[in-house]
């Protein structure tokens, strides 16, 4: 008995200490941002927040694309600096807003350009995490942040919050997360590729009705002492075949009208790229590139070693195109720069001694690519 009143004894000590959740926050009880849009106008800093209504997050049976719409709220708020703004963005909110689990940050070109090193600063300052994607954009971001996934799905499957999986079946342009960005922004010798987010507007339809959808169009290549410069898909091509995280990527072969040969896919590239200095002190570089893939469509007798050699020929001048594109919207896209930097340190010094580093047509030397087609399913092939 003198046991058990002595447990009540403490058991009444012991209640009154115990801490509660005082301070818990109910989830549906806050605002939570999936995405972050940053302009620049008028010297004032756009800020567009794209916010989900996370309930519905797991409704996906009988969701019409119109309850899917109304769940994605976008807001837009300005400030005379990144962090003004977001307290100006505050004034109007009715639930506490959690920054905390934002997806993508999508930037126009107008706000890489200007106090960009703030931008980050903010970020990594406030309880946001740097493992958003990060994306550029020329589109009307309250028009981008609107766009919802094709049928009855979560508001979270675009390519805005979810890109990987659209890279992975058809790699052109490399997703990039913020921290990626924020690490390679430090180095004087790297550009960056930041993907270009548009609005497709004449593939789909539901209805007879056009539906919006997101496209990457192209990337802009972001340096730290050099005006960033956009560049379309199309004369980007050459970068696939120097990104080793290329999973699945489609080559066409066409014949001198134009028609096409075969269809082939490739993967995991693996590229060897060596620096040195020409007689005259400039810079070269020779690259090495061995890839393998499959055939998914073959439309005239080839050889297997045919279909090899030409394969091998359009990446070569595939990678050459997109050199000379760069070459004259002055970007450095293959990161040979970095190339020099990391292996030639000495030499880059002396190269950009108050000057840019020197980039010319012949800069880009050798290039060697070896093609290797594992899979040709039932085709048969001509001797």
């Amino acid at each position: 008995m003198k046991r058990e009143k002595c447990l009540l004894l403490l058991l009444l000590f012991l209640v009154p200490s115990l801490t509660g959740c005082w301070d818990h926050k109910v989830l549906q009880d806050m605002s939570y941002v999936s995405a972050v849009g940053i302009d620049y106008v008028d010297n004032q800093f756009v800020l567009y927040t794209q916010m989900v209504d996370f309930a519905s997050v797991g409704k996906v049976e009988g969701v019409s694309s119109e309850e899917a719409s109304s769940n994605i709220w976008v807001s837009k708020a300005t400030g005379s600096t990144f962090r003004s703004a977001i307290n100006n963005l505050y004034n109007s909110t009715q639930q506490r807003v959690h920054i905390g689990q934002i997806s993508a940050v999508v930037l126009s070109q107008k706000a890489m350009e200007k106090h960009l090193n703030q931008t980050i600063d903010v970020f990594e300052r406030s309880e946001a995490r740097l493992t958003p994607w990060i994306f550029t954009t020329e589109e009307p971001m309250d028009d981008l942040f609107s766009i919802t996934p094709m049928f009855p799905q979560t508001p979270l499957l675009t390519l805005l919050i979810s890109p990987e999986s659209n890279y992975k079946q058809h790699s052109l342009i490399r997703p990039l997360k913020l921290v990626e960005f924020i690490a390679l922004n430090k180095e004087p010798s790297t550009s960056i590729i930041v993907p270009t987010l548009s609005i497709e507007k004449k593939s789909w339809k539901k209805r007879k009705k056009k539906m919006p959808e997101m496209t990457i169009n192209g990337a802009i290549i972001y340096h730290t002492e050099k005006k960033p410069r956009w560049m379309s898909k199309d004369t980007l091509l050459g970068v696939r075949w120097l990104e080793e995280k290329t999973t699945h990527t489609p080559l066409a072969l066409n014949d001198g009208k134009g028609d096409p040969k075969a269809l082939l896919y490739f993967e995991n590239p693996k590229v060897s790229v060596k620096s040195e200095l020409s007689a005259k002190g400039e810079p070269v570089y020779n690259l090495h590139i061995k890839v393998h893939g499959e055939l998914s469509q073959l439309n005239v007798p080839m050889s297997l070693k045919k279909l090899e050699t030409e394969a091998e020929a359009r990446i070569k001048a595939e990678i050459r195109s997109t050199y000379a594109a760069g070459l004259k919207s002055n970007v450095d896209v293959y990161h040979l720069e970095e190339i020099m930097f990391r292996h030639r340190y000495a030499d880059w010094k002396r190269l950009t001694s108050g000057k840019s580093f020197p980039f010319t047509k012949n800069s880009l030397r050798d290039i060697q690519v070896d093609v290797d087609i594992t899979n040709t399913g039932m085709s048969k092939f001509k001797t």
